[in-house]
């Protein structure tokens, strides 16, 4: 693995991520802005002026956040936050395990999308209130509820940025499980899919390993061990833990 200006390589075609030959895999060429730096290909959707204004015209969001009174308003802490851990952190894990799996697993995964749905899975946090979010103890059923809006929130803000379909549904369903209890309610558009497989363990290892307001970061063995029953009750395959444990490792 290598790393310019943030921008992280990978061998794909390599029995697992270490090469002494990288190639880059999560995104798309990238222009040059002035003679060294290269710009960030997630920058724009992640501006915080462009998440305030679609809010403001999405009647989607609008009726969303009436419901619980929320004034439109971008976190600024919490984009801050997002951007700079566990975004950064859920994209990283998601290609190392994507780079671990067994090809045939690789074939059925569109990486660019996959990484760009693990950049942006959790944005519709920013419109959340912070009190709410990083509130010190347990939250009530109405908090939860409102923590919850953050998948849906995502997909609306990004609906009409130029993602692609599957990357916007890697958004909105990055909760949901296969029997189908998770959240938002799944619709025909959602499907289980590797990729989900792959975001919904990098988004919740990179969770259980963070400090955050209500908790101290897990140990690694204790959130793998927290994961593995993930394996049991059927959520994600056994392959896709083991590349998780091969992506760690290192």
């Amino acid at each position: 693995m290598t790393n310019l200006n943030g921008v992280y390589q990978f061998n794909i075609n390599a029995p697992n991520f270490l090469t002494t030959r990288p190639v880059r895999v999560a995104y798309p060429r990238v222009p040059f802005r002035g003679n060294d730096s290269f710009t960030n290909p997630f920058e724009d959707r992640l501006n915080k002026a462009y998440l305030e204004n679609t809010a403001r015209e999405n009647p989607n969001i609008k009726n969303i956040l009436s419901e619980y009174n929320i004034p439109i308003k971008v976190n600024t802490e919490e984009l801050n936050k997002l951007q700079n851990g566990h975004l950064r952190d859920t994209r990283v894990l998601s290609a190392k395990i994507y780079s671990a799996l067994p090809v045939e697993m690789k074939n059925e995964v569109n990486i660019s999308e996959l990484q760009e749905a693990a950049m942006y899975h959790d944005i519709g946090k920013v419109l959340l209130p912070n009190d709410i979010l990083n509130k010190n103890g347990s939250l009530s059923p109405k908090e939860r509820e409102i923590v919850e809006l953050h998948s849906q929130l995502g997909y609306e803000l990004l609906k009409d940025s130029g993602l692609s379909e599957n990357t916007l549904n890697l958004i909105k369903y990055h909760h949901q499980t296969p029997d189908k209890n998770g959240y938002p309610v799944a619709e025909s558009d959602f499907h289980y899919d590797i990729s989900e497989q792959i975001l919904r363990v990098a988004d919740e290892y990179s969770a259980l390993t963070e400090d955050r307001s209500y908790k101290t970061a897990m140990s690694k063995d204790k959130a793998l061990e927290i994961i593995k029953q993930d394996v049991v009750d059927g959520t994600i395959s056994p392959e896709i833990y083991n590349s998780l444990k091969m992506a760690i490792s290192y």
